[in-house]
């Protein structure tokens, strides 16, 4: 993604993955395994009907308004249901582009094995990091993806390099028999913003026990400090608590 998504929620999902976790126990992952898309949660119809499958997506990456899925698709199929949908293709930003007739609503751009795509037509650009910088360029970004480690799914909050929290993220961690760890990282600004989250967090910790029984808190020290927070669950946990339920150490993050 492009690093103008950068002031927006961002959701990354290992398809491939959560594929395998559902195999074990579907009930379980069943929150936070799907791309979080606004074109793939909707009451209407897809434009695409069957032609396009959540099983064909591997890996996606989804903002509020754009997003950008890699996976094995089916250009010709999904393309003819669009056209009979009334979608006509044209150049936008130098890409074969499918939007629908009247010019509003989703547009997306299609091959093999990638689809981009943006809620509004005149903002595909942002879905686009050809035309600069991506998210994976932010330094933020890099030291909290290093922080969270081999994930299935990642939710970032939008960056804030003016304040004492810069980025923080909640990314999921499952083993082949479905045992799952949330873990939360927080780029801060400086050293004692580092210590005082990380003195916060343990105290949520040890006030909601044992709600968070097993939790370790850390902190990577330098010049941009990371606190993380890595946080088991029990078999009767649903992965995603965190942000859904038990959002108290979220919370903490907020009130610095």
């Amino acid at each position: 993604m492009a690093d103008a998504t950068a002031s927006k929620q961002v959701t990354y999902v290992d398809g491939v993955q959560v594929r395998k976790l559902r195999g074990v126990d579907a009930k379980r992952f069943t929150t936070i395994g799907d791309p979080a898309s606004s074109v793939l949660n909707t009451y209407r119809a897809a434009p695409w009907e069957e032609s396009l499958k959540l099983s064909q997506i591997d890996t996606a990456v989804d903002t509020s308004d754009a997003g950008h899925w890699d996976g094995t698709f089916d250009p010709a199929a999904i393309t003819a249901t669009l056209k009979k949908n009334g979608y006509t293709s044209g150049k936008q930003d130098g890409k074969e582009a499918w939007k629908a007739p009247d010019g509003s609503g989703p547009i997306f751009v299609i091959t093999k094995d990638e689809i981009r795509y943006a809620t509004e037509a005149k903002g595909f650009s942002p879905s686009d990091p050809g035309h600069g910088d991506s998210l994976a360029d932010t330094e933020e970004y890099k030291l909290v993806a290093n922080c969270m480690g081999e994930v299935y799914r990642a939710d970032f909050n939008p960056l804030s390099t003016g304040k004492p929290v810069r980025l923080s993220a909640l990314g999921q961690q499952a083993d082949d028999a479905g045992k799952n760890t949330e873990v939360l990282c927080v780029a801060v600004k400086d050293q004692a913003t580092a210590d005082k989250l990380a003195a916060k967090l343990r105290a949520v910790v040890k006030d909601k026990a044992p709600r968070f029984a097993g939790t370790e808190v850390t902190v990577a020290k330098g010049d941009r400090p990371v606190v993380r927070a890595s946080v088991p669950d029990t078999s009767s946990q649903r992965p995603g608590r965190l942000m859904v339920s038990d959002v108290q150490l979220w919370m903490a993050i907020g009130d610095m």
